[in-house]
C-alpha cells in the first residue's frame, strides 16, 4: 500500500492503492517494522506500506511492513497489530486506518481515498481516516477491519451422508431461529439469502455402494454448493453455508479453491470426519469429507473439474474431537495437523487451544471454519445428527467463534448437522445463530 503528497494536509486527499495477488492474509500477532516520513515543513507528509504475507504461492512477498523516514531522523516502531481483518483475494471492501501521532495541540483528521485491487484488476474504493495531531509524527496504531460485511446464506438440506434422518431440516432450522434478523441487528450485516440447492430423499435413490452410500448424489449435490459459494467470494461477500449433514462442507472447500487454491481449515467438530470409504464402518459419507478434502477419499471422489486437495494437509487444525474411529486416527499420525481434543481443552482451556488453532492454519490462500454442531455437548445441542457426550460447553463454544471473530481471518463458514426432529423448542438452531453471530464479531460488549 502507497500513500504520497506534498500538499498541504489541511486541503490534500491523498490514494493508497494496493495489488493483492489471492494474498487473503490476516496481520495478527506479526512483528511489523514501523516508521512514517514527514516532509521538512509541517504541512507535507508522505507514507510508504507494503502489506503482505508468504502463501506459499510465487505471486507474493515474504514480509509485512511499513518503512519510514523521517527528515534524517529515521524513527522506528516495532509493534505487535492486533484485532484486524483479513485481506482477500477478491475485491471486499475493508477499511484501513491509520493515527499518527505528531504531538501538538491541534487534532486533524483527514479523508484518504483507497483503491482496492486485486490480480484480476477488479476494484473498490474506500473512504479511510488519516487521524494527525501536532508535529512529531509516529505510527500508533495500524488496523484493518471490516466495512459493512456480505453474508451470503447458502442452504445445503442433504442428509444423504448420515446415518440418521432429519439434518436436511437443518437449513430451515436455523434461517427460523432468526439468522439474517440476529446478524442484521447486533452487527449491521446484511445477508445475501441464495436459497436452498436441491437435495434428492433418500427414499427416492438407491443407496449404491455400501462402503460410501448415496456418494454420486451427494457429489452432485457439493458440486451445486461450490459453484454458490465460489460466485459469492468472487462477488466479495462471505459464503456461509447452512447444512445439512457435514458432507455439504466439501462443496465450501472445492468453491473456495477454486477461487483462492487450496486452503486452510478449522474444524470444530466432535468427529474427526478422516475415514475412507475403506476405513469407514458405517458408509455414511459425512465421515469421509474431511479426508476427500485432503485428497483422500480415493477415486471415487473425483468429480468434473474439482481441484483436489482443497486443504493444504499442513493447514489443517480439527477442534473439540472426542470420537476417532481406528482408521482416523492413524490417519492423524500421518497428517501434519494440529488436533485439540476434548481432554486437551479440559487440561488447558478452549482459549489456548484455539488460538494455537487459528495460528497453525493461518497462512493459506484461504480460511474456512466448518462447524459442526455436534462439537457442543447434547446437554446444550440436544438437536444435532450423531450426540456425542461431554463436549463444549455453552460459553467454551462461544468463546472459540470469538476467537474466530477476533483473529479476523477467516474467509468462508459453514454450520451443519442440525437435527430439529431431535431438537427441543429449536434449541440447538437457536444456538448455530448465535454461534455464527460470535464467528463474525458480535459481543457482550
Amino acid at each position: 500500500m502507497r500513500s504520497d503528497g506534498g500538499e498541504a494536509l489541511d486541503e490534500r486527499v491523498d490514494e493508497l492503492s494496493f495489488l493483492e495477488h489471492g494474498v487473503g492474509a490476516g496481520l495478527r500477532d506479526r512483528l511489523v517494522e514501523a516508521a512514517v516520513r514527514v516532509a521538512r515543513h509541517r504541512d507535507q507528509a508522505e507514507a510508504r506500506m507494503v502489506l503482505a504475507e508468504s502463501r506459499d504461492r510465487g505471486d507474493t512477498v515474504h514480509e509485512r511492513h511499513v518503512q519510514v523516514d523521517h527528515d534524517g531522523v529515521g524513527r522506528q516502531l516495532v509493534g505487535e497489530l492486533d484485532g484486524v481483518e483479513a485481506v482477500p483475494g477478491g475485491c471486499n471492501d475493508r477499511q484501513l486506518g491509520l493515527v499518527l501521532d505528531q504531538r501538538d495541540q491541534r487534532l486533524e483528521e483527514r479523508p484518504v481515498v483507497v483503491r482496492q485491487e486485486d490480480a484480476n484488476q477488479c476494484r473498490r474504493h474506500h473512504p479511510i481516516r488519516l487521524v494527525h495531531q501536532g508535529r512529531d509524527v509516529s505510527l500508533v496504531a495500524v488496523s484493518v477491519q471490516p466495512a459493512a460485511r456480505k453474508v451470503a446464506l447458502i442452504g445445503a438440506p442433504l442428509d444423504l451422508g448420515a446415518g440418521r434422518r432429519g439434518v436436511d431440516m437443518g437449513p430451515s432450522a436455523i434461517r427460523y431461529a432468526g439468522l439474517a434478523e440476529h446478524l442484521a441487528e447486533a452487527l449491521g450485516i446484511e445477508t445475501d439469502d441464495r436459497g436452498n440447492v436441491h437435495a434428492p430423499v433418500a427414499e427416492s435413490l438407491a443407496s449404491g455402494d455400501e462402503r460410501a452410500r448415496f456418494l454420486p448424489q451427494i457429489l452432485e449435490l457439493c458440486d451445486r454448493v461450490a459453484k454458490l459459494v465460489a460466485a459469492a467470494a468472487r462477488a466479495g461477500e462471505t459464503p456461509l453455508v447452512l447444512g445439512g449433514d457435514h458432507s455439504v462442507a466439501l462443496g465450501s472447500l472445492v468453491g473456495m479453491t477454486s477461487v483462492h487454491g487450496s486452503g486452510g481449515v478449522v474444524w470444530v467438530d466432535a468427529h474427526g470426519d478422516l475415514n475412507t470409504p475403506k476405513t469407514s464402518p458405517s458408509g455414511n459419507v459425512h465421515g469421509m469429507v474431511l479426508a476427500a478434502a485432503l485428497g483422500l477419499g480415493g477415486d471415487s471422489f473425483a468429480y468434473d473439474e474439482w481441484t483436489l486437495p482443497a486443504i493444504e494437509p499442513r493447514r489443517l487444525a480439527l477442534v473439540g474431537v472426542r470420537s476417532l474411529d481406528n482408521g482416523e486416527r492413524e490417519r492423524l499420525k500421518q497428517l501434519d495437523a494440529k488436533v485439540f481434543t476434548m481432554s486437551e481443552i479440559d487440561r488447558v482451556g478452549i482459549e489456548p487451544c484455539m488460538r494455537e488453532a487459528l495460528t497453525h492454519v493461518n497462512g493459506s490462500a484461504f480460511l474456512h471454519v466448518s462447524l459442526d454442531m455436534d462439537v457442543v455437548d447434547p446437554e446444550v445441542a440436544p438437536g444435532v445428527g450423531t450426540p456425542v457426550r461431554g463436549g463444549l460447553s455453552y460459553r467454551e463454544a462461544h468463546l472459540a467463534m470469538e476467537l474466530v471473530a477476533e483473529a479476523g481471518t477467516a474467509d468462508s463458514f459453514d454450520v451443519v448437522e442440525v437435527n430439529p426432529v431431535l431438537d427441543r423448542e429449536n434449541a440447538t438452531g437457536k444456538l448455530a445463530v448465535e454461534l455464527v453471530a460470535s464467528a463474525l464479531g458480535a459481543r457482550i460488549l
